[in-house]
């Protein structure tokens, strides 16, 4: 079987292009390597979801943004500065096409649930964990989202919300203070509902 999928591999993209550096393949996907732009996508392709998901807690607009992502990363290829860093870049414009998105967007509702049926195996903490997520406000969240969700570093958070580091680090000790106490809350409440 693995030996299948190995074979799978080595058909969709060659061998080189799995040992490329995101910013390598980026470079090749600006001068029209299609394969190079694909391989991009599928190493990007389960974090964006993660991230567009984050935001906007629900399956088919989470799909929608992550493929309007990689639409605006096809088209903004070319603007890529080869000597910077890739993800910081990338992200930025991801974390813009997500404002954007959701300036469009009619706002979600606050008390939206979780459904089990989307989001298997969240038990009531991961869901009270997205709920308070939905309620920070975005200068807070973003960071959370790049730094948790996304696995930036904090130097590269900080450079693709254009902020120190210094900054980064105090939005992310605010964001986990707030997360903290509004899930003390949640708990709080269903320890009174319970009783």
């Amino acid at each position: 079987m693995h030996a299948q999928a190995a074979d799978a591999l080595s058909v969709t993209f060659s061998p080189d292009a799995r040992a490329l550096h995101a910013g390598q393949l980026a470079r090749q996907a600006t001068g029209g390597d299609m394969e190079a732009f694909e391989e991009l996508v599928r190493r990007l392709q389960r974090r964006v979801y993660g991230f567009a998901y984050q935001h906007l807690r629900d399956v088919n607009e989470a799909q929608d943004l992550a493929q309007e992502i990689f639409v605006k990363l096809y088209r903004n290829v070319a603007r890529y500065d080869e000597t910077r860093p890739f993800e910081p870049w990338f992200w930025k414009l991801a974390a813009n096409t997500t404002i954007n998105y959701r300036r469009k967007r009619v706002p979600i509702p606050t008390d939206q649930i979780v459904d089990r049926a989307v989001a298997p195996g969240v038990d009531d903490h991961d869901s009270e964990l997205i709920d308070a997520l939905a309620q920070l406000d975005p200068a807070y969240r973003l960071p959370v989202l790049l730094h948790y969700y996304a696995d930036l570093p904090v130097d590269q958070v900080a450079a693709s919300m254009r902020l120190t580091v210094a900054a980064t680090k105090s939005r992310l000790h605010r964001a986990r203070a707030l997360l903290r106490n509004a899930l003390a809350e949640a708990d709080e409440r269903n320890s009174q509902q319970s009783t």
